[in-house]
C-alpha cells in the first residue's frame, strides 16, 4: 500500500468511526441526563436506548480495531471457524429491534440454501454487523435481506449513499474470500 492510499484509508476509517462513536456516546449521555434529572417518565424506553447505543459502541469498537490493524499491517485476531451469516443477520435485527420500530422500518427476510462457511469468523461477524448497523440506521422505508447459494443480499427500496468505508470493506473482505459489492440500492456478500 503506497503512502497516499494509507493516509486516505486511515482518514476514511477515522472519520467513519469518530462520527459513529460520537453519535452513540451522545445518545447515551443525553438519555442518562434525561433519566437523572427526571425529565422523562418512560424509564423502560430510555433503558432500551442506552442498551442499543451500547450495542452500537461495541460493534464500532470491534470494527475500528480490525480496520486500523488491517490498514496498518498489524496482526488481526484470527478465529478460523464456521461462520453463519444468516444467524448473525437475525441477531443484529433482533438487537436493533428498537431502532427498527422507532424508524418504522419494515425488514423482510427470506433465507434459502445459505450454507455456513469456514473463514475468520471474528472479522466476518464484525464487518457484517457494521454493514447491517449502517444500513438499518439509514433506512427510511423497507429493506429485504435474502440469501441463496452462499450470497447474502440486502435490497433497499430507496437508494441511499454508501459510506466511503465500503471501499475498504471490499478490499478487506476479498482477503478472506468474501466478495463484497454494493450499489445505491443493493449490497451483496458472496461467501466462498
Amino acid at each position: 500500500m503506497n503512502s497516499d492510499t494509507l493516509i486516505n484509508d486511515l482518514s476514511v476509517v477515522r472519520e467513519y468511526f469518530s462520527h459513529n462513536l460520537r453519535t452513540s456516546t451522545a445518545m447515551v449521555v443525553a438519555t442518562v441526563s434525561l433519566f437523572k434529572f427526571g425529565l422523562s417518565d418512560d424509564s423502560d424506553s430510555m433503558a432500551d436506548m442506552i442498551v442499543e447505543s451500547a450495542y452500537f459502541l461495541d460493534v464500532y469498537d470491534k470494527g475500528m480495531e480490525i480496520l486500523f490493524n488491517y490498514i496498518l499491517g498489524k496482526p488481526i485476531r484470527n478465529d478460523k471457524e464456521t461462520f453463519d451469516p444468516v444467524k448473525i443477520t437475525g441477531k443484529v435485527i433482533e438487537d436493533l429491534k428498537n431502532t427498527v420500530k422507532e424508524q418504522n422500518i419494515n425488514i423482510f427476510c427470506c433465507f434459502e440454501n445459505m450454507n455456513t462457511c469456514e473463514t475468520n469468523s471474528y472479522v466476518a461477524k464484525a464487518l457484517l454487523e457494521l454493514i447491517l448497523c449502517e444500513e438499518i440506521r439509514k433506512c427510511n422505508a423497507e429493506m429485504t435481506i435474502s440469501s441463496r447459494d452462499n450470497v447474502l443480499c440486502i435490497k433497499k427500496t430507496t437508494e441511499t449513499k454508501n459510506p466511503e468505508i465500503y471501499k475498504i470493506f471490499a478490499k478487506f473482505f476479498a482477503e478472506f474470500s468474501i466478495e463484497f459489492t454494493y450499489t445505491l440500492d443493493t449490497i451483496t456478500l458472496r461467501f466462498a
